[in-house]
């Protein structure tokens, strides 16, 4: 017989035999239902895990940016690198700045520092470091775009000399300057570089044939203008003047080449004369001259008793220069030396001129209050003669020293006029006579060869 739904059988444990039944207590369905929900909801509630903070004095990294490939890093090099290298290249031929160098190893100051901040902004663009608040750190690139800026740089600091080697035009000696007070001679060497040279070379200068001197000088090309410059001070080698007939030549000997240059022709311009190297070259005094000429006038104010026409005063002149066998001297427009110029009446002093300093054509004195002049003029320049101003005036005669300012009595006699010019150790000078004397109420001043 079948059992009822909702019955068990009630068994006596002993016996084993059926005894009564029992009825299951079935829960409602709604009921078994919301438990059924309730245990879904709490198996779908997520565990609670504990948080551990991280550091808070470490700030939140982003992601890992990829590594530059082989475009991006070229043209990163190209952009940031290789064309700031080459701007600052070309501007410093026309910008001061490249005469700045690293002492010891001599490279260009400006150079360097834009050859390694090109560098730190190339690797910091590839990512080869990170600069942020806590500071530098390297973050890593690919080996690609490190190898890319290792092979670019390098070649940056070996083409130059590459380009040097291979490119590098021939060797001259170019022209040869004076400075415009002939103290110095500059000398052109010519050279296409690609980068500047530091050069030696051997010096020698010749006269007449005979060596009088001999050196060496350091000097750079200059890879912007393509050329070096050597100095050197005519007092270095001079020895005597160059002129008439004694020329100075220049040997020049750079990595084993040998060059001539003649001295003396090279040109020396002043604002309105041009000399040449054999005038600049020419500074010894040779020959020298002295004038004094009397002013005879009829002047009521200085002649006295029955003179119509009377010695009223004296122009002093002299010359200096090259003597050429001529009348009269050469002019020596770059020779130093001082003049003295004295007129003596017998053995009395008549005039003593103040001491006249000559460089360079620029004459100087002591006009003593405008006795003697202005106390400047120029000497050596139009010709070889100078006036010895004195202090009166005669649209003829010039400036004249007048007579009642001798320091001697100014009576009728003998005169000498002597001119001194003196150079260092070495004096030469010359001395005229003149006889000053009277003829029928005319005084007579004139040159004689001896009193």
């Amino acid at each position: 017989m079948g059992q009822e739904v909702g019955k068990s059988d009630r068994i006596d444990p002993i016996t084993g035999a059926k005894v009564g039944e029992y009825a299951d207590e079935i829960a409602p369905s709604s009921k078994s239902a919301g438990l059924l929900e309730k245990a879904a909801e709490q198996s779908q509630t997520p565990t609670p895990l504990a948080i551990i903070p991280e550091d808070p004095g470490k700030e939140e990294e982003g992601p890992i940016p990829e590594a530059a490939g082989l475009v991006e890093s070229l043209k990163t090099v190209a952009l940031f690198g290789i064309l700031p290298v080459f701007l600052t290249r070309i501007l410093l031929v026309y910008l001061p700045g490249d005469e700045l160098t690293i002492p010891v190893i001599g490279a260009s100051l400006v150079m360097s520092f834009v050859f390694l901040l090109s560098l730190s902004v190339v690797a910091w663009r590839l990512r080869v470091f990170s600069i942020s608040s806590s500071g530098f750190a390297i973050t890593g690139t690919s080996a690609l775009a490190a190898s890319v800026v290792a092979i670019s740089y390098i070649m940056m600091l070996i083409l130059p000399l590459i380009l040097g080697a291979l490119l590098e035009g021939e060797l001259s000696v170019g022209q040869v300057e004076y400075s415009d007070d002939g103290e110095s001679i500059t000398i052109k060497v010519l050279q296409n570089t690609v980068s500047d040279k530091d050069m030696e070379a051997s010096i020698v200068i010749l006269q007449a044939g005979q060596q009088v001197w001999s050196s060496t000088a350091n000097f750079t090309i200059d890879s912007g203008k393509g050329e070096g410059e050597i100095t050197i001070l005519v007092d270095d080698f001079y020895s005597t003047n160059a002129l008439p007939d004694s020329p100075y030549t220049l040997e020049l000997t750079i990595d084993g080449d040998s060059s001539t240059r003649d001295l003396t022709y090279s040109q020396i311009t002043w604002d309105t004369t041009q000399w040449t190297g054999a005038d600049a070259l020419s500074r010894d005094i040779t020959g020298v001259e002295g004038m004094a000429s009397g002013v005879v006038k009829e002047d009521p104010d200085r002649c006295s008793g029955d003179a119509d026409n009377c010695l009223v005063g004296i122009v002093m002149s002299g010359w200096s220069g090259l003597d050429t066998g001529a009348d009269k001297p050469a002019r020596m427009p770059f020779a130093d030396y001082t003049v003295e110029a004295v007129l003596m009446e017998g053995n009395d002093v008549a005039i003593s001129y103040p001491t006249i300093s000559v460089s360079n054509t620029e004459a100087s004195w002591d006009s003593e209050g405008g006795i003697f002049g202005t106390g400047s003029g120029t000497w050596g320049e139009v010709g070889s003669q100078f006036a010895m101003e004195g202090s009166v005036f005669d649209a003829t005669f010039g400036k004249y020293v007048p007579r009642d300012e001798f320091d001697s009595a100014g009576d009728y006699g003998c005169y000498s006029f002597t001119v001194t010019v003196t150079q260092g150790e070495s004096q030469i000078s010359d001395t005229s006579y003149y006889d000053y004397s009277t003829s029928n109420s005319n005084d007579i001043w004139e040159a004689v060869s001896v009193c």
